[in-house]
């Protein structure tokens, strides 16, 4: 069974905080698969429960995965699997 190492960051309670795990996922499965799996597991006022993917950097191993990538994105053994909350703005 592969394992991958999963960072996400901004959404827990602190904007610029992390977090990092590791998880066990199926051999083949894709970045869809991985993303469709952590919204529907995850709590309901949970932010990655409800937030649009536009508003997500999704990246592999350090490299962007757009969107309409991700269905063939398929993910190995010690891949690391970042999502990042997009903010913009900031004060002046």
């Amino acid at each position: 069974m592969p394992e991958i190492k999963l960072r996400l960051f901004g959404f827990g309670s602190r904007a610029s905080g992390f977090d990092t795990e590791t998880k066990n996922i199926a051999a083949g499965t894709t970045m869809r698969e991985l993303w469709e799996t952590l919204r529907s597991t995850a709590d309901d006022d949970e932010l990655l429960a409800r937030i649009d993917e536009k508003n997500i950097f999704f990246l592999v191993n350090g490299k962007f995965i757009r969107q309409a990538e991700m269905p063939q994105i398929v993910l190995a053994d010690g891949d690391t699997v970042t999502l990042m909350v997009l903010a913009i703005g900031g004060q002046t």
